[in-house]
């Protein structure tokens, strides 16, 4: 099997965006998207957001994310965070492997992303495009599609590496979701 040669820049940008999220909190929810309900904490749920490979190995890279119960209706609501509905990466992982299954072949794609040290495989990137995920900006370097969240992403990993303060409504601008302020006017 060939292999596929990514620059280093490019595995160096993508495993920063994703590895600077580790542990990373998201808490922000004023009411039930179900019902507009008064909300109550629950509890906080390790999501994966990434898996990617570190000196040869797996190393999942988890957030925290509160759940709150809805007093109106009963549901258990998740706190605003950078997932797409029904999914068990980060959306900015999901938006990298639609923007390159664009241009490639799942299993050509699955492969990119190895040599990214991004594990995710064929069928899953397959399953990706069966979903309502839209589409995102992307630059092209080197001639791969490289979602600009995570540029974006891996911009505020650094400052957070440097122990500067980066905020969830910062997280999830640069993932594309709305802020709480805009989707609470919405409402």
């Amino acid at each position: 099997m060939k292999s596929i040669k990514i620059p280093s820049l490019i595995t160096s940008v993508v495993q920063n965006a994703f590895s600077g999220l580790e542990g990373m909190e998201f808490t922000l929810l004023d009411c039930c998207p179900h019902c507009g309900g008064e909300v109550r904490y629950h509890d906080n749920r390790k999501k994966r957001f990434a898996t990617i490979i570190v000196d040869g190995k797996k190393k999942i890279i988890n957030v925290l994310v509160t759940r709150y119960y809805c007093k109106a209706c009963g549901r258990l609501c998740y706190a605003l965070a950078p997932f797409y509905p029904n999914t068990k990466f980060g959306s900015p992982v999901i938006d990298l492997c639609m923007t390159l299954a664009r241009v490639h072949p799942f299993n050509h794609s699955a492969k990119i992303l190895q040599e990214m040290g991004v594990v995710v495989d064929r069928g899953t990137i397959r399953n990706f495009f069966s979903r309502d995920i839209p589409e995102v900006s992307y630059a092209k370097i080197y001639d791969l599609p490289i979602p600009l969240s995570i540029f974006y992403l891996s911009d505020l990993a650094s400052k957070r590496r440097q122990a500067r303060l980066v905020t969830q409504e910062d997280v999830l601008r640069v993932c594309g979701f709305p802020s709480k302020k805009e989707l609470f006017q919405e409402s």
